[in-house]
């Protein structure tokens, strides 16, 4: 910018106001912060790592809001804003939409992680007419086999995926299913009975006080909480319980090698069953949603001197494709 166009700024705009002493002196103070901050900069600048992991679609929008109220650091081009933040403790509530654990170590962390995935599954109370629609993908042996060898281990030359349909009315009065590709619709006490768990029941677990390790009430026999939550479609709250109530339970195991079904990779939580087999809930490992369930040798077993199982063996596994609430059998969404 030349001389003249210079002067042509001065005459639009006046002389610049001089800066009152106050202003002076605190424009003083933080030049001499700002110099200090920079010798110490290089010594004592903490150390960051950022750690990815995948969001679903029902949780990202909550994290993402969370995000816009957490702690921001800026870089804005051409200024340094001094040494970053020092780093705060955990604290033991989370934030909202913060993940308990980045990295779960153990199977009551990966359970906490699940707990607050479940909180935040979009959900609608349902009318007692309504029904739970559970489907199912299961490994299983083939049909001629299973009824031979009903308890076998699956044999990967024999094995089969089977896709299993179920309804269950929310007042437990009536339940579907396919029978040889036809629906089959039956009610409680015409021909057929069951005992289900009352919704009055379910709603009342709210926290992992209130779970108790069979569930018990109106209308139950009493369910082993690792088959109930795939048994039922529960609250959001009640599932988070559940898991919460399990982290607390004694003899809870990690299994973080487990493998999904469709190959996807997976984490299986549970516990040991007659010392040579795990009953295993199955979390998706990047998402900590609950998936499935699975019942694995996790080592050899004789029994009267004949090997029974070997280690690896799998017993049962079954992958819920879908746990959702619908209006009458047969609706699938």
């Amino acid at each position: 910018m030349d001389v003249d166009e210079i002067d042509v700024l001065r005459e639009a705009f006046g002389p610049d106001e001089v800066p009152s002493q106050a202003a002076q002196n605190q424009a003083r103070a933080a030049l001499r912060q700002r110099m200090s901050s920079k010798e110490q900069r290089v010594t004592s600048r903490p150390m960051f790592r950022r750690r990815q992991f995948v969001l679903t679609a029902g949780i990202a929008v909550a994290a993402a809001a969370a995000v816009v109220t957490g702690v921001a650091v800026v870089a804005t081009r051409g200024e340094d804003r001094g040494p970053a933040p020092k780093a705060q403790p955990v604290p033991s509530t989370p934030a909202k939409g913060v993940l308990p654990y980045l990295r779960p170590a153990s199977a009551a962390e990966y359970l906490e992680n699940a707990a607050w995935t479940a909180e935040r599954r979009p959900w609608q109370d349902p009318r007692p007419d309504q029904f739970m629609y559970i489907e199912t993908l299961q490994l299983r042996n083939k049909p001629a086999y299973e009824r031979e060898h009903p308890n076998d281990a699956i044999r990967p030359e024999l094995s089969e995926n089977r896709k299993v349909q179920e309804w269950w009315s929310v007042d437990g009065q009536t339940r579907a299913s396919y029978e040889n590709g036809r629906l089959v619709v039956a009610k409680v006490g015409q021909g057929e009975y069951w005992t289900r768990v009352e919704w009055s029941t379910i709603t009342a677990m709210t926290s992992p006080e209130k779970v108790p390790d069979a569930v018990r009430g109106p209308g139950s026999l009493g369910v082993d909480l690792d088959a109930f939550i795939g048994q039922y479609v529960v609250p959001p709250n009640v599932q988070a319980a559940i898991f919460r109530h399990l982290a607390q339970s004694p003899g809870m195991t990690l299994n973080p090698d487990a493998v999904n079904i469709d190959g996807r990779p997976a984490v299986g939580l549970g516990r040991t069953l007659k010392g040579y087999l795990s009953q295993e809930l199955l979390f998706d490992k990047e998402t900590y949603q609950f998936i499935g369930e699975r019942l694995v040798a996790i080592k050899d077993h004789v029994t009267h001197g004949d090997l029974v199982s070997r280690r690896g063996d799998v017993f049962r596994q079954a992958i819920y494709a879908k746990l959702i609430i619908v209006d009458k059998p047969g609706d699938t969404q």
